[in-house]
């Protein structure tokens, strides 16, 4: 993986002290890393597995959910494998569609939930852009969580409707 925004972002976050299940936040950025520059779908799942069951599991959001999706935002600017791609966006839909865990409801962390969706809207215009490829179905439902205009997702879903997906 070249140095881009993408490891730009891993780097500017403080990962030890945030919040996963089973206290594993130092192997994020590696994880990260991992599945960014994956180029096989073997090699990006696993990836994808240690993120997914770490800083969401089962639709619980843990506080280090919100760097790993600015990471994933900036991972969507690069050029990244097809598989990479596909991991990226569906776990940005897993996090966006999650709530805060009730560990870190206890911690003060009520509205994660919240937080990650309007972090997704910064990457409103990256995310329209997955729509017109085999990732629209996970593309339209971050879409319809983070994008309050509802006539804009419309309209813009079906300007692609009908076209194939290229990859």
């Amino acid at each position: 993986m070249n140095k881009g925004l993408c490891e730009a972002e891993i780097g500017w976050h403080r990962w030890i002290g945030l919040h996963t299940l089973g206290d594993r936040s130092e192997q994020v950025p590696d994880a990260l890393r991992r599945m960014v520059s994956g180029e096989t779908e073997e090699e990006v799942m696993e990836a994808y597995w240690d993120l997914e069951n770490t800083v969401v599991v089962q639709g619980q959001l843990f506080d280090s959910a919100l760097p790993v999706l600015s990471v994933l935002l900036a991972a969507l600017t690069e050029e990244i494998s097809v598989e990479a791609r596909d991991a990226v966006v569906e776990l940005i839909h897993q996090i966006v569609s999650g709530e805060s865990d009730e560990e870190e409801v206890e911690r003060g962390n009520p509205d994660l939930g919240p937080r990650c969706r309007e972090l997704a809207r910064e990457g409103l215009w990256l995310l329209y852009r997955e729509l017109g490829t085999r990732r629209r179905e996970n593309a339209e439902a971050i879409l319809e969580a983070i994008d309050p205009d509802r006539e804009r997702l419309a309209v813009l879903r079906s300007s692609v409707r009908g076209k194939s997906a290229p990859r």
